[in-house]
Parts: C-alpha cells; structure tokens; sequence
C-alpha cells in the first residue's frame, strides 16, 4: 500500500509539472523543443515504434537526471544508463551536444504481446 501511494504521488508530481508525449506517460521536460520533422511513430507487426527528437539548453546531468527519477516512478526500470524497460516495452535515450544546445531522442517501442 505505502508504495502504490508513493508511486501515485511521484506521478501525481510528474504531471503537474511536465508534458508527456502524446499518447503515452513518458514526461517531457518543459525546456524541451520537439523537431516535428524529426519524430515519427509507425505500427508493425510486432507493436508501434515511435521516436521524439528535440533540443533543449539543459545539461545532459538534468537531462538523465529527471529520466531516471521519472521513468523509475512509472514503472520502467533502467538497463543500460540510457535505457529502460517496462514489461516488453524498451525506451532508449540518445543525448548529441551540440553547439548551442542538446539535442536528445528518445525512441520508443511497445509490444503488441
């Protein structure tokens, strides 16, 4: 019981603060600026990949940071330090500095199993 409602209260949090990317719990952090023509999301036979690229001013430390706070608090457990799985879904996180800012991509892929 002490967890579910620590649980909730972190994602109660989470969403009083951030965005999510549409049509999922994943957060995006507010300083994020989405490249429309750079994110895409198509269905296969196996589930649906999506990938969101966006730059922000933020230092790559926030950026890790607040994924591995948030996507902890709603279920996803880390893999690697720039991946993390919920039951058969797999999100990976690539950060690119670049000369003014960061541009990072995340990349979904959910299981239709």
């Amino acid at each position: 019981m002490k967890k579910s409602l620590l649980i909730f209260l972190l994602f109660f949090a989470l969403t009083t603060q951030a965005k999510f990317i549409q049509g999922t719990d994943i957060p995006l952090m507010d300083n994020f600026q989405i490249s429309e023509s750079e994110s895409f999301s198509f269905d296969t036979p196996a589930g649906q990949i999506m990938t969101i690229t966006a730059t922000t001013t933020l230092s790559e430390k926030e950026i890790y940071n607040f994924y591995q706070e948030s996507l902890t608090a709603l279920g996803w457990k880390k893999t690697s330090s720039t991946a993390f799985k919920r039951e058969q879904d797999v999100l990976n996180i690539k950060i690119t500095p670049q000369k003014q800012n960061i541009q990072i991509t995340i990349q979904l892929t959910f299981s239709n199993k």
